[in-house]
């Protein structure tokens, strides 16, 4: 069944349902209420957007965006020991330029958990989405010059997959232990063939001028990644802390994303046979084993810091090629006044990488929160990052402030700013600044 109408079949079950049950509908939040257990919220988000570089290349184009994602949010037993959520959305996109009009495909997000708590020592928790995504994380930096003829001027869609397992057992008052598996996987969507002119054939035949055709995700990688972590924590008698050992085993498998290549030639006299070009090969397999130290809770006893961090050591095995190293995730947050909140997140860490392969990744962020009204906020996040795939780096600075105003219980209004900074060591031309501006407008009854 295509994604719309799927999304279409759901929306109208739930309301379908809600009548045959002879549910009481109240004409206040949330919508529909059904019995004493059931609430079903209509949620949706309107937002314009302007870019001064939608493709993150060094070749700016601009473009304006409307977006409209209406969606409904259903709760079930929130209040019980077995609890259930149910999200579903669709974005509706439209572009202010002709040339982005097959950009314009509908996007669909949807996403289910249960909760099982009871307050005995057994917790248990599923999860499972689906999300549409178009984007262009500038790609072409961490995959070679070549790649770059082909992502400069696209949008890159893709389907992404979760799926989550969280089970926790209290063994005594102190002492708590915690499995989980996760199976997160993406699939690309309906790839833009780029045409690019050459001197050369990639087959060597010999010519004037050769056109190169490709999809442009010929040089991406799909990643099916299972994660299992394990975790033991005790909380320190003033149960402000929690001090924990963790493991955890991933495995990543890559297989080619959709792949599309030939190469035809045009001078002299143009030729209508067109010359196939292989799939280059890539990598198979990477894992990862992390074993270290969590620490988690209030510091202080005034209560205004909350740290979260994990510390310790992974090794890793990409075909046959293995690493080894620290990695390190800390977050601190600081509740300086009742007005003003601030957190410091630094990472250290190594995964897959879209373009096969292993990417190692170092970040440090800052982000603060100051209410100058009661429902008026501003915010500021900074981050600096460099990323590492092989031989090629990638330095990147983003900023982002912003001002939400929460007008009332169902209706929340925003405005942000983004400038980004990216720049590939050792390749000048592919670097690029890229400037946005939001506008939002959330309602949710």
């Amino acid at each position: 069944m295509p994604k719309t109408k799927f999304f279409l079949a759901a929306a109208t079950l739930l309301g379908t349902t809600a009548f045959v049950s002879a549910a009481t509908i109240f004409p206040t939040s949330p919508l529909i209420q059904i019995g004493d257990d059931t609430d079903i919220f209509f949620t949706s988000t309107l937002s314009f957007d302007v870019k001064d570089n939608l493709f993150s290349v060094a070749d700016k184009k601009s473009a304006a965006l409307v977006t409209f994602t209406p969606g409904f949010d259903l709760l079930y037993a929130k209040d019980s020991p077995l609890s259930a959520n149910l999200k579903a959305a669709r974005s509706f996109l439209r572009y202010d330029k002709s040339e982005y009009k097959d950009l314009e495909e509908g996007q669909d997000s949807i996403a289910a958990s249960i909760n099982y708590e009871t307050g005995g020592p057994l917790t248990v928790g599923v999860s499972t989405s689906y999300n549409e995504s178009a984007r262009n994380d500038n790609l072409a930096t961490i995959l070679g010059a070549d790649s770059g003829q082909i992502l400069g001027a696209t949008l890159v869609r893709q389907a992404n997959y979760s799926h989550s397992l969280s089970v926790g057992y209290k063994l005594t008052e102190k002492l708590r232990l915690n499995v989980g598996f996760t199976n997160s996987y993406n699939h690309y969507l309906n790839p833009t063939k780029i045409k690019t002119s050459t001197n050369t054939s990639p087959l060597l035949i010999s010519g004037t001028e050769f056109e190169d055709i490709a999809y442009n995700t010929n040089s991406l990688s799909e990643i099916n990644t299972k994660s299992i972590p394990i975790s033991i924590n005790y909380r320190t008698p003033s149960e402000k802390l929690d001090y924990g050992l963790k493991f955890q085993h991933d495995l990543s498998n890559y297989s080619n994303a959709p792949y599309f290549r030939t190469s035809q030639k045009k001078l002299p006299i143009p030729v209508g046979t067109v010359d196939p070009v292989p799939r280059p090969a890539g990598q198979q397999k990477f894992t990862k084993d992390f074993i270290g130290l969590t620490i988690n809770g209030k510091p202080t006893s005034s209560g205004k810091i909350n740290i979260t961090t994990s510390f310790g050591y992974f090794s890793s095995d990409l075909d046959g090629v293995s690493d080894n190293g620290l990695s390190y995730n800390l977050t601190i947050a600081h509740n300086l006044t009742e007005k003003f909140t601030q957190e410091f997140n630094l990472i250290h860490d190594v995964s897959a990488s879209a373009a096969g392969g292993s990417l190692t990744t170092d970040s440090i962020g800052y982000t603060a929160s100051y209410a100058i009204l009661e429902k008026v906020a501003l915010n500021f996040h900074a981050l600096k990052s460099k990323a590492v795939s092989g031989t090629t780096q990638i330095d990147t600075i983003d900023f982002n402030a912003g001002v939400s105003w929460e007008y009332n219980k169902y209706i929340r209004l925003a405005a942000t700013i983004d400038a980004l900074d990216s720049k590939l060591k050792n390749s000048p031309a592919s670097n690029f600044k890229a400037n946005s501006f939001n506008l939002s407008a959330t309602f949710r009854y």
